[in-house]
């Protein structure tokens, strides 16, 4: 299956978009969770607060499915 990720920022480099400016897309095999998923672009996982998909904010531990596209958010810091 195929699975669409995106996102802005520092998250974006290290993603290395290959569809546009801000989506990578991964073909996957099984049902990884958004964790493995991110193992396998060996981006840590505290780099991602969370995913945003179809209306709703997705853990880490979110199962995509097939096209699916997934927008990660990082962490928020401020001062």
């Amino acid at each position: 299956m195929i699975v669409y990720l995106r996102s802005g920022g520092r998250l974006r480099e290290r993603l290395a978009p290959d569809v546009d400016h801000y989506t990578r897309s991964l073909e996957i095999d099984g049902a990884p969770t958004l964790r493995d998923i991110l193992a396998r672009l060996d981006i840590p996982p505290v780099l991602v607060a969370f995913g945003y998909s179809q209306g709703a904010v997705r853990r880490l531990d979110y199962r995509p499915g097939d096209g699916e596209v997934i927008t990660l958010q990082p962490p928020v810091a401020g001062g």
